[in-house]
């Protein structure tokens, strides 16, 4: 008897509780608003909620929305009323229905407030989506709602979670406290969570929905939510090497992101600080005693779980696509219904002068042609001047007006109005194409990282053993060691250390490890960040490169316009990259630089071609204001197939001899920084031991492009440097000595 009043007593309790949350949710969606403006998501979590929630859910979006109340509030208080009668009198079960009466809930209010204030065109069109958008919630909230007790849920419902947290972040970002803002912290405290406690993925996917959550608010905040996803997304990678390094990563991301993008302010920073203190320092059993989650299971573990990563990182990829277009043909459809014709000035200046005017029907009535003609005429001259004068008017009104300088100080003031709304115009789209590019290159990061996840097999965990003994007998301590076999049986391992070693202790190191481990490994690579290092062995592939570069200047400038770069990454390719900067000089030379050293960056951090030129990119598009270009080549080697890529951004034509035939790559896009939605030229080709490949800049083509193929098929066995000596010299002697530029020349020689 006493376990059956202890379980219906627990039953009853756990009811309660459930019930108290859905009041909650409840008050904080109350609270929730797109834009300060539109506000779906209470009334269609209350009309998703069953029936027992129901009474509860109401009460709480009731007082939430009457706690956040301002002139629109009054709308959604009765769209709320008319959602519980339905609910009550109908009692839905089905998504259908559910998505129904809330469509008619609100649309009826809507529909009434419009029959009693008119509204135009466009805010009619916006209210229409929102009511429509209203009922897809609905059937959202609904999916994930009935799925509370489930312990696994299909992508519908975990899109409805999704969703659903997006709604409540939104409602917290209305809450200020001394000057620092609740959603801005939530959003940073739960990406560190979900980094610290899953990784990689975890901190990519919860900062991907706290940055929608957060643009959804205000596009002000957007900025902000994409530097915490990147964040934890590059803060997840350091998941093995402990809770505190990850934690400092993060706020390291964030700084230098911040900086970069020129969004850095006290409150937002205090915000981030205070948020990975805490989320460090709450012991991570806890938050998965809290969710329900006993055990994280490793993703490189388990190939099946790979797949399903790799396969909710491409969907979320998509639905960043869908969300793009959709963005792209909400504003499209908005620049439609907005005018932008300057005519317009005239009537409202005629209707600001003439509609009180005595001499309104003579002039509009009998005379209507006449005044829009001399309207006209104007236009040319308020183009050229910024203004007009009473000299400027036509003959017409000047004969006849009798509010002369009234209409003109009325056509001036409305002008500068219109060009205020133009330039407003064009911030706006300009805006507004950085953000699609963001969106675009955030979904094939995630792209990129579900293709790379699906090709680790499994992680070595003996080889790791081994690595960590050889180091720990050098007297090294390693922060973290990760040994990856891929889908080729290709074994990757990258050291984190704190100090990094030197080349002859590196040198000892690939041929101890190599032997311990019986696998042959080419000398390490080594990437720095916020002071620590990773050492990255990969196999010896079956080819190699022979790379030599050469370069010259116009006497007198002390910095060379060009820059270039020359690495191998840890999956055994080779990379060279090669820019221009327009122009010669330091600024020619600054933007080259900073082209190689991001492009350089990007890649070994595992970016592709695709997302990392849109980064790329944006970055010039937004680090100055003056116009800065560069050109960008790169040719990337994979040295266990041979199979080598070409990417052109603006480049001059680079040159492939093939056993003993030429082949010229030419681009025909633009250099970086030019336009937003950058295109690339790109090619493939497969090489052997025995081929070359040589690029260069303009600076070596000014006098035509044919003589270096011609150059080309006189090489036999002469070494890259010697090859590259005597393009540069011949490149010399061709060019126009009125006009030298700089020249750049790399050559790559497989062997």
């Amino acid at each position: 008897m006493r376990e059956k009043i202890l379980k219906y007593t627990d039953a009853n309790n756990n009811e309660l509780i459930l019930d108290i949350c859905f009041a909650a949710v409840g008050f904080i969606l109350g609270g929730a608003k797109v834009s300060g403006t539109f506000a779906p998501f209470c009334l269609a979590f209350c009309m998703a909620s069953s029936r027992q929630a129901m009474i509860f859910s109401f009460g709480g979006g009731m007082l939430g929305t009457m706690m956040f109340f301002d002139s629109s509030s009054i709308i959604y208080i009765c769209s709320l009323i008319v959602g519980i009668t339905l609910k009550l009198i109908f009692n839905p079960n089905s998504y259908f229905l559910s998505a129904i009466f809330s469509i008619i809930s609100l649309g009826s209010i809507q529909l009434a407030s419009i029959m009693i204030i008119p509204v135009g065109f466009s805010t009619w069109l916006l209210t229409y989506a929102e009511v429509l958008l209203c009922g897809s919630i609905t059937v959202l909230f609904q999916c994930a709602l009935k799925s509370i007790h489930k312990k696994s849920h299909s992508t519908s419902e975990l899109i409805g979670f999704s969703v659903l947290s997006m709604a409540v972040l939104v409602s917290f970002c209305q809450i200020n406290l001394f000057g620092f803002n609740l959603g801005r912290f939530i959003s940073a405290f739960v990406t560190v969570e979900a980094t610290l406690l899953i990784g990689v993925t975890g901190g990519a996917i919860a900062g991907l929905i706290c940055t929608i959550g957060l643009s959804l608010f205000t596009k002000d905040f957007s900025l902000g939510g994409v530097v915490v996803a990147v964040s934890g997304f590059i803060a997840g990678v350091f998941r093995p090497v402990g809770r505190a390094v990850e934690a400092s990563m993060f706020v390291g991301v964030y700084l230098l992101g911040c900086a970069f993008f020129g969004g850095l302010n006290v409150q937002s920073l205090i915000e981030v600080i205070i948020a990975v203190v805490l989320a460090a320092v709450v012991p991570s059993s806890k938050i998965l005693k809290t969710i329900g989650i006993n055990k994280v299971k490793s993703v490189n573990n388990n190939i099946k779980v790979n797949d399903d990563v790799a396969l909710k990182l491409q969907f979320t990829a998509n639905t960043l696509l869908d969300l793009q277009q959709s963005v792209e043909d909400c504003s499209k459809m908005m620049d439609n219904l907005t005018s932008k014709d300057i005519s317009n000035i005239y009537v409202q200046t005629a209707d600001d002068v003439c509609r009180n005017c005595g001499l309104n029907t003579f002039c509009w009535v009998t005379s209507y042609n006449d005044i829009m003609r001399s309207f006209n005429k104007l236009s040319s001259i308020l183009r050229e001047n910024g203004s007009v004068s009473k000299d400027d008017m036509p003959i017409f009104f000047r004969n006849k007006c009798c509010k002369l300088s009234d209409l003109v100080n009325s056509i001036n003031f409305f002008y500068k109005d219109f060009l205020c709304k133009e330039q407003t115009s064009r911030r706006v789209n300009e805006a507004r194409s950085i953000a699609s590019e963001q969106f675009t290159g955030m979904s094939e990061l995630l792209m990129e990282m579900g293709e790379e996840i699906s090709d680790i097999v499994r992680v070595d965990e003996k080889s790791a053993l081994i690595v960590k003994n050889i180091l720990r007998d050098r007297g090294n301590e390693a922060n973290g060691i990760s040994c990856l076999l891929d889908k080729f049986d290709h074994l990757t391992i990258d050291i984190y250390l704190d100090e990094l070693p030197d080349k002859m202790e590196m040198r000892y190191l690939t041929d101890i490890i190599s032997d311990e481990i019986d696998r042959q490994f080419e000398f390490p690579t080594t990437t720095k960040a916020n002071g620590k290092y990773r050492i990255s062995f990969f196999e010896a592939a079956s080819l190699s490169v022979d790379f030599a570069a050469v370069q010259t200047s116009p006497k007198g400038n002390a910095y060379c316009g060009d820059s270039y770069d020359f690495f191998m990454d840890t999956r055994g390719f080779a990379h060279m990259i090669l820019s221009d900067g327009m122009g010669n000089g330091d600024r020619a030379a600054v933007d080259s630089l900073m082209t190689c050293s991001t492009m350089r960056r990007l890649l070994q951090t595992g970016f592709g071609f695709g997302s990392a030129f849109k980064l790329l990119n944006l970055s010039f598009a937004i680090k100055s204001n003056d116009e800065s270009l560069a050109t960008i080549d790169i040719c990337t080697i994979d040295l266990y197939t041979g199979k080598t890529k070409f990417v052109k951004a603006g480049a001059t034509s680079s040159y492939i001899k093939k056993r003993g035939h030429i082949t010229e790559f030419a681009s025909t896009s633009l250099p970086i920084g030019i336009i937003h939605g950058l295109k690339y030229d790109k090619e493939e080709i497969k090489l052997s031991k025995g081929d070359i490949v040589v690029m260069v800049t303009d600076g070596a083509t000014s006098s035509g492009l044919d003589w270096i193929a011609a150059e080309l098929k006189l090489v036999k066995e002469q070494s890259a440097k010697q090859i590259a000596d005597e393009i540069l010299k011949s490149a010399k002697k061709r060019s126009n000595p009125e006009h030298i530029d700089d020249i750049t020349v790399l050559v790559s020689k497989i062997i």
